[in-house]
């Protein structure tokens, strides 16, 4: 009961009434329209008779008197009609006929007017019937009533007017019962989506909308609801395993940092010379900072901000100036760097996010890949139309099952442990790529000279500037 009344109070079953009250109007203007078309129709058609017929009956009393209107009005009572006559004199004496009397009831003008005679059976009884007819005043005082048997019409119009109120009311019923059902599976849906609006509230973010994949827009809007969830849930296990990531990664620099500024503390004591010490602390606490920056740009990225700031830009130039910055640090670490740039592209983007994505693949380059190895920045343009810029290596790559992985925060291979960094390079360019909506991808490069590995290519596609 609780439950009927609540949807009851629903705004769906508000609309679904609305709805079949504005069906059951329209239907009754079109039943409306059937019963002016019909029986309306048959009415004035009788009044029409009944007039004519009266202005026959003037014209034949001025041209042949009351002979001659007698002569056809008897012509025409003869026989079984449902044309009605009564001819009578001043005083109300019948003169001829197929009626015995004047109607109780009749107005005092001209006008029609209704009322009922009595019809002899074949069982020599009589009934009442309905009729339909007009009194004429004629010169002298004579009377002539002209009416039309309107019996079986009445009947015909009380079975159009029962099966117009019966229609109405079916069509009423049947719309108020399929506006109901039709209502009650879309509260079931919203009630459907406001479950998992409340599990996830609670702290189930496994909680998924049903979909029937019908591409309605309910459908549609548990489709987006379903990819908002996934993408909470992405972010919510990221910042779960952030804190159990950066334990692990920034316990050996604080530790570091501890025993240097406790031997730095001895030392003093000892009245020795501390300042290399503190200055490698510093440079620990440096790192430490720089690794909780990225951490909080990261963040920033991922929740849209600078987003308002692309513009429409020539990467170009900022592929130059990293080839000119990174050439010389490659060739102090033994490695060879080549450049090449496809001129006439645009891209929407930010010039610093931009650089500094392109600058944290070029570290990645130059940090793992041993010395002989070489390292490529391409700008060009790709099959579809979209800018491509490139950043090539030969060194050991990464594994195809890890590519995804390393994208994430504090991911950091094993065999990458023992080199410095947080493990937060990647991810940046991911954030990078994802509020510019390009494509991050990393694929095997042109295979190393010196070792048997595949080499690394990491690429960001852009989309077509508009």
């Amino acid at each position: 009961m609780t439950q009927r009344r609540a949807f009851l109070r629903t705004t769906t079953f508000r609309i679904t009434l609305l709805a079949a009250g504005l069906f059951a109007v329209f239907v009754s203007i079109i039943l409306a329209y059937v019963y002016s078309a019909t029986a309306g129709a048959m009415a004035r058609q009788d009044s029409r008779a009944i007039e004519t017929q009266a202005e026959d009956m003037v014209r034949a009393y001025r041209r042949s008197g009351l002979n001659g209107l007698n002569r056809i009005v008897v012509e025409r009572s003869v026989g079984a009609s449902e044309d009605l006559y009564l001819l009578t004199r001043p005083n109300g004496q019948r003169i001829s006929g197929n009626l015995s009397a004047l109607p109780e009831d009749r107005p005092d003008d001209d006008s029609q007017f209704g009322f009922t005679y009595q019809y002899p059976t074949e069982d020599d009884e009589t009934v009442e019937r309905r009729a339909k007819g007009r009194m004429v005043r004629l010169l002298g005082g004579y009377q002539i009533l002209v009416g039309r048997d309107v019996e079986e019409n009445a009947r015909y119009v009380r079975r159009v007017t029962d099966a117009i109120w019966t229609g109405s009311a079916l069509v009423l019923a049947f719309g108020v019962l399929l506006g109901g059902f039709v209502s009650r599976r879309f509260a079931q849906r919203l009630d459907d989506l406001n479950t998992v609006a409340r599990e996830v509230t609670a702290g189930n973010l496994t909680a998924r909308a049903p979909r029937n994949h019908s591409g309605d827009e309910l459908d549609e809007l548990s489709a987006n609801l379903n990819e908002m969830l996934d993408r909470i849930e992405r972010l919510t296990t990221g910042l779960r395993h952030a804190g159990d990531s950066i334990a692990h990664d920034l316990r050996s620099p604080l530790t570091r940092l501890r025993n240097r500024m406790e031997d730095s503390l001895r030392e003093a004591e000892r009245g020795a010379d501390c300042q290399e010490a503190l200055q490698q602390a510093l440079d620990d606490a440096d790192g430490l900072l720089n690794t909780f920056a990225s951490v909080l740009k990261i963040a920033r990225l991922e929740a849209g901000e600078r987003r308002e700031q692309l513009s429409i830009i020539d990467p170009q130039q900022i592929i130059e100036d990293l080839a000119e910055l990174y050439e010389p640090v490659a060739e102090d670490s033994g490695l060879s760097f080549t450049s090449d740039m496809e001129e006439g592209l645009t891209i929407r983007a930010d010039r610093g996010l931009l650089s500094q994505a392109l600058a944290n693949l070029l570290d990645n380059a130059i940090k793992y890949a041993p010395e002989g190895e070489a390292i490529a920045l391409r700008l060009r343009k790709a099959s579809d139309g979209r800018a491509e810029i490139s950043v090539t290596d030969t060194g050991p790559g990464i594994p195809a099952d890890a590519r995804e992985r390393v994208k994430k925060r504090f991911v950091r291979l094993d065999e990458s442990r023992s080199a410095q960094g947080s493990g937060l390079g990647l991810s940046l360019v991911q954030a990078v790529a994802d509020i510019h909506g390009a494509e991050f991808t990393l694929e095997d490069g042109p295979g190393s000279s010196t070792l048997e590995a595949p080499g690394l290519r990491a690429v960001l596609t852009f989309p077509r500037a508009r």
